[in-house]
């Protein structure tokens, strides 16, 4: 049983047709992207994604993989390895996308 956790945040890359709001939510997994550097952040914010899911199953031995920024192509080959290895089993997919320009 596995769970995958896709996260495209772009730090630091705003979608060119979007105006944000004054004030905005900054926070990701309670933790401000833009006070360390982008690679930091987006290995803390998975590590404490994976960390939050792993307190609220706590019984259960799950299989974490992280994507962090990934291509169309990794998401596809997680999503397939991730099934495969499931097999009958069901296969948790966290998706969070933003900042991401068209």
């Amino acid at each position: 049983v596995g769970v995958c956790l896709v996260l495209a945040l772009n730090i630091g890359t705003d979608p060119p047709d979007l105006h944000k709001p004054t004030p905005c939510a900054k926070l990701q997994c309670w933790l401000d992207p833009t006070s360390i550097s982008r690679a930091k952040a987006k290995e803390r914010i998975g590590e404490r994604l994976e960390q939050q899911y792993a307190r609220w199953q706590q019984r259960s031995k799950l299989k974490y993989r992280r994507a962090l920024d990934p291509t169309v192509e990794t998401v596809k080959e997680l999503c397939f390895r991730m099934r495969e290895g499931a097999r009958n089993e069901r296969v948790l997919l966290h998706y969070n996308g933003h900042g991401v320009p068209r």
